[in-house]
This record gives structure tokens, C-alpha cells and sequence, in this order.
């Protein structure tokens, strides 16, 4: 695949084209009005062998049946390979994820306008951005996608959540259509490739250069992880080349500042800046943002300059004359950006995933609606 596979016909009929299966499912399931029951029914729902509950709605009964399979073109040996990656790199993984991945999807302007009317993470930052982090390591780790594993569960879930959001964006009065279908094929093959391809980028920026295998390998696996989540199989490429291709084609067309970008990555440092102990980390959003996306991707959604010399302080270096070249400056060889990136993941990890749940992976759920009660409101502040 190249460039010219994905003709501007093709993707402008991808913005307008939404998820017939969960779509369904989801339609149904509020026409029966049966929202929070099915949301009650599907907490402890979570592994991917477990019995789907008995008293779901036809569709989504169907719908968890049909989208548990995974193609056959699916290589177990592969995927292992891909999720090898989680357990060598994880915290550069969720630093990349926080620091570039969405970073790149805030950029997006029509995109980021669902995500920022849904409040889904604007609303209640800390935990939405925990549940984020929770996917990735749900998916990618060791056995994810195999039975007894997470990672089939919390995928359809997710799409579930997609379909929520379609539901309601598309019949909110706000809603211009010239941003597209809400959470439409284009948006979801362009958040697909922030993981697929900005991650292995990140690890790249990091000092981590893989092997072209090693790429397509974890490239692989989130090309299983799209087919789950109902990507079209044209927007779903095999190897890291075609991904990052199709990436550098929905961004041409999509880049644009917005106000709801900006002010989901305002959601973001604050969230960056909450995770990390003590004042002195203040700058890590802003700098590491910066460094993993590029000045491009931090201006459009108006991110801080970075504070090198601040954080190398904090870190234990001495900032001294020609400091502008901290970025390759070491300690006990080890590059600062390594060790901001891995002080920030372990932090997500140990204060976020495992602390903030009790010690407990936290749980995808299917929302009952997108806009924040007062409960929940307040529960953000």
C-alpha cells in the first residue's frame, strides 16, 4: 500500500461512515431503554472467555459473539512478538501513548470535537486518561488477546463506547456536519496508527531503534486490535510502512488547531502534572510532548515550551554552560529523556492503574450516556 491507496474519494466516504455492528447494538439498546441495566450487566464482564451475560439486548448479544473472533489471518506467533514490546518498554510505552499518541489525535481538529463534547475526558481527566493507559496494557500484554485475557473484552467495550458516542454526538444540536460522522472510519484509523506507528516512533525518539521486524510485529497486533474494533479493513494496514503512510495521509488532511484540541491537551498536562510527585516535575508534560511529537504537532494544540534545564535539575544534573544539549547529556549513561519518560510511565503505573483502583486493573465500561451528571462534575473538580 502507498500513499495513493487512500484516495481523498475514499477517505471523505470514511468520514461519513460510522460502525453498522455496534452502531446496532447500541441503537437497540437505548430504543429498549434498557442503557443502565445493559452497563450493570457488563462490569464484571471483562475477560475473554467469560459467559456473556444472558439478559443482553438481541444485538449486543450478537455483537460480542461476532467481534470476540479474531481473523484468520492472525498470527499468534507474531503477536506474542508484539506484545514482547510492553514487557521490555512499558513505561516508555505509556509515556509515548500520553506524550505523542494523543497528543497527534488532539491535533486533529474535526476529530478532537467529539472527544471534547463527549466530556468523556474532559469531564473526569484523571480516570478517563488511567482508563486510556489501561486499554494499552490490557491489549499488549502477554496472552491480551487469548483466552483468559483482557484485551478482547476491554476492545469491544471500547468500540461499544464508540458507538455511544456516535448515538449521542449525531443527534446533538452542536454537532456541524462538516466535521464528519462523529467517531467516524477516518478518525478511528488515524487514532489506530497513534498507537500502531507513533509508539514504535516514540521508542525511536527514545534511543529504542527496533528492527523493521520487531515493527511490523506490533504493528500486527494492533492491526488484530483494529479488526476488533471495526476499522475497516482498508484503513487496517499490514506492516509498520503501509501504517505509517496511512497515518501521514489522514494528517495531512485532518491537522488543524482547534479549541477542543487545545483543550484537551490542557486536560492532559494537568493530568501529566497531577501524576507526577513534586513541583519540580511541573514542565515534564510540556517537555516531553515536545520532544516525542515535534514542535508541529505541540503548536497546534498550543503546548508550553519545554524547561530542560529544569527537569535535568530536578533529575540530579548539574546545568552548566551549552545546556541546550541536555538531550544527549547522560547519567550513569542513561539519556535524560529515558529517564523523565520512564519516571513518568511508572508513575501512570503505580499512582494511576494499580493505586488509584485499590490495587486493581481499572475497568472499561459502557456509558450510559456522554454528558457529565452533576455528580460526576464534581467528582472531577
Amino acid at each position: 500500500m502507498t500513499e495513493s491507496t487512500w484516495t481523498d474519494e475514499l477517505l471523505d466516504s470514511m468520514r461519513r461512515t460510522g460502525d453498522p455492528d455496534a452502531d446496532a447494538a447500541i441503537e437497540q439498546t437505548y430504543a429498549e431503554g434498557r442503557a443502565e441495566h445493559v452497563r450493570k450487566a457488563l462490569v464484571d464482564f471483562d475477560r475473554n472467555t467469560d459467559r456473556i451475560p444472558d439478559d443482553l439486548p438481541s444485538r449486543l448479544r450478537e455483537y460480542f459473539e461476532k467481534t470476540a473472533v479474531l481473523p484468520d489471518w492472525a498470527d499468534p506467533d507474531r503477536m506474542e512478538r508484539g506484545n514482547d514490546l510492553l514487557g521490555r518498554y512499558q513505561p516508555y510505552l505509556l509515556s509515548t501513548l500520553l506524550c505523542s499518541s494523543l497528543p497527534m489525535c488532539y491535533g486533529c481538529g474535526d476529530g478532537a470535537q467529539v472527544l471534547y463534547r463527549s466530556q468523556r475526558l474532559t469531564g473526569r481527566v484523571y480516570h478517563r486518561l488511567i482508563d486510556t493507559s489501561q486499554f494499552l496494557v490490557d491489549v499488549l500484554c502477554e496472552g491480551g488477546l487469548q483466552p483468559g485475557g483482557h484485551g478482547v473484552r476491554t476492545a469491544q467495550k471500547i468500540r461499544l463506547l464508540h458507538a455511544t458516542m456516535r448515538y449521542h454526538a449525531s443527534r446533538d444540536s452542536d454537532w456541524d456536519p462538516a466535521w464528519g460522522h462523529p467517531v467516524n472510519q477516518e478518525d478511528l484509523a488515524g487514532t489506530l496508527t497513534s498507537f500502531s506507528v507513533v509508539v514504535p516512533v516514540g521508542l525511536q525518539r527514545l534511543g529504542v531503534d527496533l528492527p523493521d521486524g520487531d515493527r511490523d510485529d506490533f504493528v500486527h497486533i494492533w492491526r488484530v486490535i483494529g479488526h476488533i474494533l471495526g476499522i475497516d479493513q482498508r484503513l487496517n494496514p499490514a506492516d509498520f510502512d503501509a501504517a505509517q503512510a496511512l497515518m501521514d495521509r489522514i494528517l495531512d488532511r485532518q491537522q488543524s488547531p482547534s479549541e477542543a484540541g487545545r483543550a484537551l491537551t490542557k486536560a492532559l498536562l494537568d493530568f501529566i502534572r497531577e501524576t507526577m510527585p513534586g513541583s519540580e516535575f511541573a514542565s515534564l508534560g510540556p517537555t516531553l510532548i515536545r520532544h516525542l511529537a515535534g514542535d508541529h504537532q505541540s503548536d497546534l494544540v498550543d503546548v508550553p515550551q519545554p524547561d530542560w534545564a529544569g527537569l535535568a535539575t530536578a533529575a540530579g544534573l548539574e546545568a552548566g554552560a551549552g545546556f541546550s544539549a541536555v538531550t544527549s547529556r547522560t547519567t550513569n549513561a542513561v539519556p535524560l529523556t529515558n529517564q523523565l519518560a520512564a519516571k513518568l510511565g511508572d508513575a501512570v503505573l503505580k499512582s494511576g492503574i494499580r493505586l488509584a483502583n485499590k490495587g486493581q486493573r481499572s475497568e472499561w465500561q459502557v456509558p450510559t450516556g456522554l454528558t457529565d451528571t452533576s455528580e460526576e462534575a464534581a467528582a472531577s473538580r
